[in-house]
């Protein structure tokens, strides 16, 4: 007998994979009503086919962290159940060919270690003895992750489908959501061809469906399902049981062992994405599409080297199944920022069986309390750009991103698809320049400028690359000279109106109810104080404001603006970003250059810090900032886009004064570093507050009607914390850092790098990091402590300091 669907429920989650299922059995297991619907059976789009592997292991610390969770669950469902999952914990094993490989193998491992997880590098005799079977020739590293293992993907869904019902929830299959129903820009039920169910909350979980089902909900939500191979073999003689999962990423190949057999997954270089004509057929239903027979020779030969049996056994499965991929291969999770109460888990790049249980719990939880339950912010929905759902775009980003899976992560690695969408309006300028170009939010920026005789591209590598010397050369322009940066990228979000003093009032934690020409800079907060914003606020005239943000985090911090300003206020919000270019000039002699292209009078007395004026540059009129991200004495000068290649032009001629040095954002980057400065979304986020991030002093906690987060704030103030942001310089000027290097004091681990660059002025690499102290350890002098950082597997001592450790009394800065 059939049965209904209920009226009502708390929560309506569409899609019947592990993530969905996931995602009902926490809700149900907080008594949490909640319905799942499948449009044809559980399992039956790509959670059916995959591999099954689970590593704890995942590079960014939420991602390990909820990978962790899930496998815990994995090992402890079949008890609560009744239904086993097929969870084997094997252990896992990665060999690197070359030595450029060995040291990333070596530095994810300082960072697994850095997220407490238990990793050991193997001998190469040690790998033989674990694997056999395999041609030891050419493996010049190897380390092996104990506690990883591979699960049955639909057993351990089914598990998650039986404990989801055994607490309450309802799950219906054949049942397909027709469309969302929103009302007031909020998500409030579905239609399905069982009829309407009214929810508070919807959750999409639709996979590979993900991009069709938001666009239908007039949102976006860039997945590309791409095609996935994988070959299992017959029985092989000697294959052990258990034997570890072997990644062998110079090949592009893993290995699991299956009953006496291998299955061999790949993710090619060239990777295909899978674009249906018409979308994914309304059948499609445990299917597989066709084997393209050439497309694998290459990487097929690599593995018959590596594992000489398979040249003696047959192959009785090729198969090819389509798997969702995000551009940054980062998978999504939670509210969607234009559209209330709509949720999303998706987008998991292959790697939903052993991300998709713990994303599941988190977003669970994200729903009950009504916010994010901790630092998700690598894994946010509300960092996808617009462009990217574009199909043309996704189907090339797509395969690029299966394809980065096992190329080499180097860091400041660019992609090469799609680039080029989104140019300052002085790009061409730039490119002339010998400007060497990175991608971020869609926009080309110059990330280093190759002079003439150079040829203007990245070489990569971990340690001192050849264009090093560039970057130092525009940083040290900065500290002792001149430097121009285009920061015309940069988010610019109008806020306007005759209530926009009371509303920025209320949602800035620094006092924004300044005179006309002051420029503040603040954080935005949440209930619970965590910083949900860092951005600079200039008043332009009494009902006007203009809020400066990175171009990464500009549609997030204008959707928190908006949510956080009532229809009925008399404010209006526009981001006028694309209508003006910005430049950042700085550095000693800012103040002169400037005086020669301008009337105006520049003097600190005419012209103090943190103020705004409009000015002419020669023949053009421009608003005039004297605010500086590189910690000297500078500029931001704001001017209508069709007046910027002009504009550039003029200043860099030399006719008036010797033109400023063209500066990347490498300098930027390690120009802002030496002063310590934060940079949200690597140093803060939305689980850190103004008190452990050292930034109290734009906190105003006396401000007449307060700011949003202000009690949990106060409160934290009272309680004390043992965490703390602070700057380390290490000893050792050749070993660079970049992200998630683990910090030791005394031996012992207390937190790990958030920001990595090199101090060109102060002569060493240097970062930013969250360390966890004891109260002992905070009332000590923390710089004449033993810190370590571990880099390449070597602990290199560091100094550590909770004040810049350039020009700590900003004396270049105001001068």
């Amino acid at each position: 007998m059939s049965r209904s669907l209920p009226e009502h429920t708390q929560t309506v989650v569409i899609g019947g994979g592990i993530v969905g299922c996931s995602v009902a059995y926490h809700l149900a297991r907080a008594d949490h009503d909640v319905v799942l619907l499948e449009r044809k059976q559980l399992t039956s789009g790509s959670t059916w086919h995959a591999a099954g592997l689970v590593s704890q292991f995942q590079g960014l610390p939420c991602v390990t962290r909820l990978a962790c969770y899930g496998i815990e669950l994995m090992q402890q469902l079949q008890a609560e159940t009744g239904q086993a999952t097929g969870f084997k914990n094997v252990g896992a094993t990665a060999v690197a060919m070359n030595p450029a490989r060995r040291e990333e193998l070596l530095r994810r491992m300082d960072v697994a270690i850095g997220q407490g997880i238990d990793v050991r590098r193997l001998s190469i005799d040690e790998l033989g003895q674990q694997w056999p079977l395999l041609n030891l020739d050419g493996i010049v590293e190897a380390i092996h992750f104990p506690n990883d293992g591979q699960t049955n993907p639909i057993d351990t869904t089914m598990a998650l489908a039986k404990g989801a019902r055994m607490a309450g929830a309802q799950i219906f299959e054949n049942t397909e959501v027709l469309r969302l129903r929103v009302e007031n820009g909020k998500a409030c039920g579905v239609e399905t061809t069982q009829g309407l169910l009214k929810a508070d909350n919807v959750v999409n979980c639709t996979g590979i469906w993900g991009r069709a089902f938001a666009d239908s909900c007039g949102t976006r939500l860039p997945i590309q399902h791409n095609q996935h191979f994988y070959i299992v073999t017959d029985p092989i003689d000697g294959l052990e049981n258990p034997t570890p999962v072997l990644r062998v990423y110079d090949e592009q190949a893993y290995y699991k062992e299956d009953a006496g057999k291998l299955m061999i997954g790949f993710a090619e270089l060239n990777g295909i994405a899978w674009d249906p004509k018409g979308g994914i057929p309304h059948s499609f239903e445990f299917d597989e599409l066709p084997y393209p027979e050439d497309h694998l020779d290459a990487v097929l030969e690599k593995c018959i080297e590596r594992v000489p049996a398979l040249g003696e056994v047959g192959i009785r499965t090729f198969f090819n199944g389509p798997e969702g991929y995000t551009p940054d291969g980062r998978y999504y999770l939670g509210e969607d920022p234009l559209v209330d109460k709509l949720f999303v888990a998706a987008g998991f790049n292959s790697s939903g069986i052993q991300n998709g249980p713990g994303a599941g719990m988190a977003l669970a939880e994200w729903i009950i309390k009504g916010h994010a339950p901790r630092d998700l912010v690598d894994v946010d929905l509300r960092r996808v750009q617009t462009h990217q759902a574009n199909r043309e775009y996704l189907l090339q980003r797509g395969p690029e991103t299966l394809s980065e899976t096992y190329a080499m992560h180097w860091p400041y690695k660019q992609r090469q698809s799609m680039r080029g969408l989104r140019r300052s309006p002085i790009h061409e300028q730039l490119l002339r320049a010998g400007a060497v170009f990175g991608e971020s939010a869609g926009f080309e920026r110059p990330m280093w400028f190759a002079p003439k005789a150079v040829k203007a591209e990245y070489e990569y590598g971990y340690n001192k690359m050849p264009w090093f010397e560039h970057w130092a050369s525009e940083h040290q322009a900065v500290r002792n000279d001149l430097g121009l940066v285009d920061l015309s990228p940069f988010c610019k979000i109008l806020v306007e109106g005759r209530d926009a003093e009371r509303v920025l009032q209320k949602i800035c934690t620094n006092d924004v109810g300044v005179a006309p020409g002051r420029v503040i800079y603040t954080q935005w907060l949440n209930e619970r104080a965590g910083i949900e914003a860092d951005v600079t606020v200039a008043r332009l005239t009494e009902t006007r404001y203009l809020v400066m943000t990175s171009a990464a985090t500009g549609l997030a911090d204008e959707a928190w603006l908006r949510r956080h300003t009532a229809e009925a206020a008399g404010v209006s919000i526009t981001d006028i970003s694309s209508a003006q270019a910005a430049f950042g000039i700085s550095g000693p002699r800012a103040r002169e250059f400037l005086a020669a292209h301008t009337d105006s009078d520049m003097s600190h007395a005419a012209f103090p810090f943190s103020t705004s004026q409009n000015i002419d540059i020669g023949p053009i009129n421009a608003r005039v900032q004297r605010i500086s991200y590189t910690g000297e004495c500078g500029w931001e000068i704001f001017v209508d886009a069709s007046f910027a290649a002009f504009l550039f032009e003029l200043l860099m001629s030399g006719e008036r004064a010797a033109a400023p040095k063209l500066v990347g954002f490498h300098a930027a980057e390690s120009l802002r570093s030496e002063k310590a400065y934060r940079h949200w979304g690597h140093d803060i986020g939305y689980t850190d507050t103004p008190f452990e991030s050292g930034l109290m002093f734009a906190s105003k906690m006396k401000k007449a009607g307060g700011f949003i987060g202000l009690d949990a704030l106060q409160a934290r103030l009272e309680s004390g914390s043992h965490r703390r942001l602070l700057q380390f310089l290490l000893d050792d000027s050749e070993h660079l850092i970049y992200h998630n290097e683990p910090i030791f004091l005394d031996d012992q681990l207390v937190g790990t790098i958030t920001t990595g660059t090199y101090g060109h002025t102060l002569g060493a690499p240097l970062g930013l990091g969250w360390v966890r102290l004891s109260d002992g350890d905070l009332q000590s002098n923390l710089e004449e402590r033993c810190f370590e950082i571990l880099v390449a597997g070597r602990k290199v001592r560091a100094r550590a300091s909770q004040k810049p450790l350039y020009d700590p009394l900003n004396l270049k800065l105001r001068h």
